[in-house]
């Protein structure tokens, strides 16, 4: 999915979308925002892959806010604050075709097919606080032998676990999202995560408060509603509240 195949939302469909999402938890939440946006099922979408969830919601934040990303994050060294620019297309990593054959490991007489994990796998590791990961494994586990002989996901050797991770990450890099970071202060380098739902959820957040601020200060100033103040174009939304002194 580009931002060219995501729906076009106005103001009043994303914040319509945007309510929607606040009925349930992550990662749902981002599963009807992807769904009001391709008006596709939510319940494939769900079964996405991580990686290509994250990819088409990239496609929607385009569509919506630009392709610009600006955030911050701390050195994990001196404290620093980093103030980051990101572009959409560079942190959108490329799909890839996974063949049958690439879902099938073999470690140490121990072989596994597995999948990839989706959001409904992520939705059941949430209150797994003490080993969301390996819960997360063997959930994605499909088969195991070892010799030969029939194994439960769960009892997997720790060797073959931190593998299986490794090739997951592989097939889907796009659901590890790793930037490559130094601090101007002190010179320090380090990998953190990039959370491309989290960050997209907590933006129509902020834009929706916004939105909803403007729609309550002109209708309190032209008593117009609130589908009329979002038919207007932002530029003329600004211009009203300059003129009403809001």
């Amino acid at each position: 999915m580009s931002p060219a195949d995501a729906i076009p939302l106005d103001d009043a469909a994303l914040l319509s979308a945007w309510e929607r999402t606040l009925a349930v938890a992550r990662p749902w939440r981002e599963v009807a925002l992807l769904a009001a946006a391709s008006g596709e099922p939510a319940d494939g979408l769900a079964r996405l892959p991580v990686g290509e969830r994250d990819r088409r919601l990239l496609a929607v934040r385009e569509q919506a806010f630009g392709s610009r990303l600006t955030c911050e994050t701390a050195c994990p060294a001196c404290g620093a604050r980093l103030e980051l620019e990101l572009e959409a297309a560079e942190i959108r990593l490329p799909s890839r075709d996974v063949e049958a054959s690439d879902l099938r490991m073999a470690e140490g007489g121990t072989v596994v097919t597995f999948r990839l994990p989706d959001s409904v796998d992520v939705a059941a590791c949430v209150d797994q606080a003490s080993d969301p990961e390996n819960v997360l494994l063997s959930r994605c586990v499909v088969t195991a032998t070892h010799h030969g002989a029939p194994v439960d996901g769960a009892a997997l050797p720790p060797e073959v676990r931190e593998r299986l991770a490794k090739r997951m990450a592989e097939l889907d890099p796009q659901a590890d999202l790793l930037l490559n970071l130094t601090c101007p202060d002190c010179a320090r380098s380090w990998q953190a995560t990039f959370d491309p739902a989290g960050f997209l959820l907590a933006e129509i957040d902020a834009w929706a408060s916004r939105v909803l601020g403007d729609v309550d200060r002109l209708a309190r100033a032209y008593g117009w509603s609130e589908a009329e103040i979002l038919a207007l174009s932002p530029l003329r939304r600004r211009r009203y509240l300059e003129l009403a002194g809001a």
